[in-house]
C-alpha cells in the first residue's frame, strides 16, 4: 500500500490586529493577545517548541 500524503505542520500564526499582536493556531488548540511583537513572538516560538511540529509564521501587513 502506498502511504498518502503527510499532513501539513500545524501553523501558529502571529499578526497585528489593531493594537494587540495575537496568535492563533491552524489546529485551533493555541492562541493569545500580547501588547507588543516581541512578546508575542517569544510566546509562539516556546510553544512551537515544546510541540514539536508546530510552526511559527509571522503575518506583517
Amino acid at each position: 500500500m502506498i502511504p498518502g500524503p503527510a499532513a501539513p505542520p500545524p501553523v501558529i500564526e502571529v499578526r497585528c490586529v489593531g493594537p494587540l499582536w495575537r496568535l492563533s493556531s491552524t489546529d485551533g488548540l493555541l492562541s493569545g493577545a500580547f501588547r507588543d511583537r516581541r512578546a508575542a513572538l517569544r510566546h509562539a516560538r516556546d510553544e512551537a517548541e515544546a510541540h514539536p511540529g508546530y510552526v511559527v509564521v509571522l503575518r506583517e501587513e
